[in-house]
């Protein structure tokens, strides 16, 4: 990301001031959407950090061995340690098992599903319909 920026500042010469108005609001542009999708990356990490600890602890396992890998295990079973201590891990876990819940279901269950749910808008919408009278509409 921001090599994109030193990119942008390198065509554009670092001299601004020589810029149109059109060039200098399309660098501009340009550096928002940067920072603005380095705030959303930032933003994901930190919510997958807090709300996904198991997952980091499973990849974090796979590293081979070595001084440096053996301080991240040790780091990464702290944070989901603590993770579960907050109660923080159950929301994935909860996601997890309907994903995998969802996964499961055969297509016979599926098209099971969407004709009861069919028939009970159908059956909604007549009762609706005799609810309100010919003349009022």
């Amino acid at each position: 990301m921001l090599d994109l920026l030193h990119e942008i500042e390198r065509e554009l010469g670092g001299h601004p001031e020589e810029l149109n108005e059109a060039e200098r609001l399309d660098a501009l542009e340009s550096r928002r959407n940067v920072m603005r999708m380095l705030q959303a990356l930032t933003l994901t990490s930190l919510l997958l950090l807090v709300f996904s600890s198991e997952r980091l602890l499973t990849w974090v396992n796979g590293f081979e061995v070595g001084p440096v890998q053996d301080a991240v295990v040790s780091a990464s079973t702290a944070w989901h340690d603590a993770m579960s201590e907050a109660g923080l891990t159950g929301p994935a876990r909860s996601m997890r098992g309907e994903v995998d819940e969802f996964r499961a279901t055969d297509w016979a269950e599926i098209r099971h599903l969407i004709e009861r749910e069919s028939t009970r808008t159908r059956e909604g919408v007549r009762l609706l319909r005799g609810a309100v009278s010919d003349r009022q509409g």
